[in-house]
């Protein structure tokens, strides 16, 4: 896993969003507890976008100086871009690893990078650390649920889905659950993107993790994709 790592937000109104880099070294201990601790209001929130892109996130008014080098942040001098929907935040950097969105209702997510976005309340994530206060264990575990919830819960609940499945591969749903939910595969959201493209082809490339209690996961949102080209899509925002 690399460390490249963005921060976006969605700007008041609607689906734009303004988004750029945050540093490498972008897991949850140095981008993510930044962000909780001192950029975590709307006030806070402004004031960190109008720095630009970032080579390194430190406290507020730390770029004027008087802060000790790793409390300091380092503006690259480039403003962010802007984009009309949450779906491109990732498209102007290459090989992204973390993603941190702060959305309309006032609230930081963690974003998984892959074939699917999976967008997780950064506080839960705060609260699922290991040892070393690192975020893998708890970022794989989320991606196996999401797997787990495509391949059997929704598929079990929506009709439309198991005949699809059944049109792309007549072997049926069990084959796939198999290869795809099987514990030495480590990565089944992109194991099922790489072997069974055309079953995510079904899914807007987002997903949604939900927490009420920012201990335990209450429900995970996938919705279907609502066209090709997805010119009318809802953003997570409105899910």
């Amino acid at each position: 896993m690399g460390d490249i790592s963005i921060i976006a937000r969605r700007l008041e109104g609607g689906a734009r969003v303004q988004y750029g880099w945050s540093g490498n070294g972008g897991y949850y201990k140095v981008v993510g507890a930044r962000l909780l601790s001192w950029y975590d209001d709307p006030e806070s929130v402004e004031y960190l976008f109008g720095l630009g892109q970032m080579e390194f996130i430190g406290k507020p008014k730390s770029e004027f100086g008087g802060e000790a080098l790793i409390y300091t942040n380092a503006p690259t001098g480039t403003p962010h871009w802007i984009g009309n929907t949450e779906r491109e935040i990732f498209s102007k950097i290459a090989f992204i690893d973390y993603g941190y969105f702060y959305d309309l209702d006032k609230t930081w997510y963690y974003v998984i990078p892959g074939p699917l976005r999976i967008k997780v309340p950064l506080l839960y994530i705060d609260n699922h650390l290991d040892e070393r206060y690192y975020e893998f264990d708890e970022r794989n575990r989320i991606e196996k649920l999401v797997a787990e919830y495509i391949l059997e819960k929704y598929y079990s609940s929506d009709t439309d889905f198991q005949s699809y499945v059944m049109g792309k591969y007549p072997q049926g749903i069990e084959e796939i659950r198999k290869n795809v939910l099987n514990e030495d595969v480590e990565n089944p959201c992109y194991f099922l993107w790489d072997k069974y493209k055309t079953v995510m082809e079904y899914f807007d490339d987002w997903v949604i993790v939900k927490s009420n209690n920012m201990i335990d996961i209450s429900d995970i949102i996938v919705h279907k994709k609502q066209n090709e080209e997805c010119e009318d899509r809802v953003e997570t925002i409105d899910w």
